[in-house]
This record gives structure tokens, sequence and C-alpha cells, in this order.
């Protein structure tokens, strides 16, 4: 007679596997399962910014010209023909943002393959990412400008791109604020990329010529009329000129938070409501003020009955010209009444 499991550990230690593995199977396929998505992930993740960065490339190839980086605002892919028209300053900024994402997903991914395609891409992008913005100086301008608080001397991005470095024409209708706002943004990305502090140190620049925009004049109340028009020239405020700043701010804040930088900030005294004063702040402190400042001006002013963000401001009265007042012998903007026209 055959006697089975004689032995009684065998005999023990079979009952427990038998008993045990419908579990340990279960387990072994999670784990396994576990493991094939976890590979798919990484290796969709590596697939989408491969093709990110064939994407980035094939721009680069047909839209821009020459080693001034010319964008051209259209290509055509059947003649393979590049319009002669280039391209605004806001379509070259998104040329940055892109190279921005490329590089941000580099640096995630070095956690995924050990650092492969950061080796292999990223000291390309971060060249090309300062020939970018080298070359965005075709759209820099100089102008002077008379605001709510002063009359300064700016150095600004213009909406067109011209032949030589530093020569656009900047004034009145020819730069936005919103312009800037973008640029802004993908300045301070590229800093926290690269490390670089001239990126950090442009965008401080170009928010102090952003802020200069805010209406800081006072109502007969004594309360500031706030917002930003949607560039020098204009007396209209619109969503797209006052919402791209704060986030920037926000960053802002948070790269100075634990550190005592001061700032000057301007405003107008609330005794008299005319004179224009001047006192240092932290720029911590300034930089998350205004950004409160900038988005309750907006839920305000232009959040609608339906909760949608109206476009803009307008009516101007009595009409959209820029209005001026002198006070103590100084020239100043002086606020336009606006009414909420409810464009969205």
């Amino acid at each position: 007679m055959i006697k089975f499991f004689s032995n009684r550990p065998f005999w023990a230690l079979s009952l427990i596997s038998l008993s045990v593995s419908p579990l340990c199977v279960k387990q072994a396929y999670a784990q396994e399962l576990h493991t094939q998505r976890s590979v798919h992930d990484q290796n969709k993740s590596q697939q989408n910014l491969l093709r990110a960065i064939q994407l980035i490339d094939r721009s680069m190839d047909v839209y821009f010209s020459g080693e001034d980086f010319k964008m051209h605002r259209f290509y055509n892919p059947f003649t393979k023909v590049r319009s002669e028209e280039t391209a605004s300053v806001w379509m070259y900024s998104v040329s940055i943002e892109a190279v921005n994402a490329v590089l941000s997903g580099l640096k995630k991914q070095q956690k995924v393959d050990n650092g492969k395609l950061y080796k292999m891409y990223y000291s390309r992008y971060v060249d090309l990412l300062a020939k970018l913005h080298a070359n965005a100086a075709y759209y820099l301008g100089t102008f002077t400008l008379t605001s709510f608080t002063k009359h300064k001397e700016w150095t600004v991005y213009a909406v067109d791109r011209v032949r030589e470095k530093g020569k656009a024409n900047v004034t009145g209708v020819l730069n936005v604020y919103d312009d800037q706002m973008w640029l802004v943004r993908e300045l301070l990305e590229a800093y926290h990329l690269t490390g670089q502090d001239r990126y950090l140190q442009e965008a401080e620049y170009l928010t102090a010529y952003v802020l200069d925009g805010w209406d800081c004049t006072l109502d007969e109340k004594g309360k500031e009329h706030g917002g930003i028009p949607w560039g020098p020239g204009y007396v209209t405020k619109h969503a797209c000129s006052n919402a791209p700043i704060i986030s920037p701010l926000v960053t802002l804040y948070e790269i100075y938070k634990n550190k005592g930088d001061q700032i000057i900030a301007h405003s107008i005294d609330q005794k008299d409501k005319l004179t224009r004063i001047a006192k240092k702040e932290r720029k911590a402190d300034f930089y998350l003020r205004f950004a409160k400042r900038i988005y309750d001006w907006q839920k305000a002013n232009l959040l609608n009955e339906k909760g949608v963000y109206a476009d803009m401001m307008g009516d101007c009265y009595p009409d959209c010209s820029i209005a001026y007042e002198t006070v103590n012998g100084v020239r100043y903007r002086k606020n336009t009444e606006l009414g909420y026209n409810g464009d969205i």
C-alpha cells in the first residue's frame, strides 16, 4: 500500500502550501500587474517626452530662420514656405514656454530612467533656451512713461519684431502689459530650471513695469480704483492684463519669503488723495500684497452674475484718451472712469 505524506513535517508543509497557494498566486499576479503597469507608465512618460522634443525640434526647423532666431508667423507644410510676416512677441514667448516644459520633463524623467534622456537633451535645451531669450531682444525697445505714480524710462517688449535688437517702438499701444506678464512667467520658470540669476533679474524688472501700470488713484472714499490697463496706451482694463501676473507674483513671494530683500513701493497719500509717496517694503510682502490686490480686483470687477469672467471694463467716460493731472508741479496719469460692459 502506498502511504501518502507519511513524513509528518512534509505533510504539514504540503497542507499549508495547498491552503495558501491561491493567495500567493493572487499576490504574485497583482505584483506582476503592478510591474507591467509601472513599466508601461515609464515607457509612456518617456514616449511623451520624446514626442515633445521631436515636435519642438521640428517647429524650430520650420518656423524659425537664421542665427537671429526670427520666428515666422505661418508655415505652409505643403509648399514648405514660411510667411514673410513674423510672429508677435506673445507667439515667440510660447516657444520659450515649450522649451521650459521639456526641461521640466527632463528633470522629472531622471527618476524614471536614471537620467538617460536628461544626459542626452538637457544641456542642448538649456542652450536653446538661452538663444531664444537672447534673440527676444529683437522685440525690445525703450521709452519714457508717465504713469500713475512716476515718470520713468523703461526697456520692455513690443508687440512686433524689428530688425535690430533693442530698437523696437514700444510707445503708446505698441507694447501691452499682458505680453510682459507671459514673459515674466516663463523667465521665472527658466530661473527655477537653470538656476541662472539673469532670468530672475529680468522677471523682476518686467514685474516692476507691469505693476507700475496698476491704477492706484483713489476715489472719493479713499479706495483705490485698481486694475491694470491693457497697456500704457490704453485705459480699458482687461482680464488678460491682470490675471496672468497673479501666479508669478506668488512665485516671487515664494522666492523671497525667507529673505530680507526690500523694494520701493509707490502709492498715493490717503489723506489728500493726490500726493505720490514711495517707501521701502520687504519684497515678499510687496509681491504677495499685489497678488491679493489684483486677484480681489478682478473678482470684484470682472466676475459677472453667471460666474464667468468678462473680457474687460470698457465704456470709457468721457472718452478713451489717456488723461493726466498735475500734482505739486509734477504730471501723472489719472484715472479714467470705466463702465462694466459685460463682454465675455
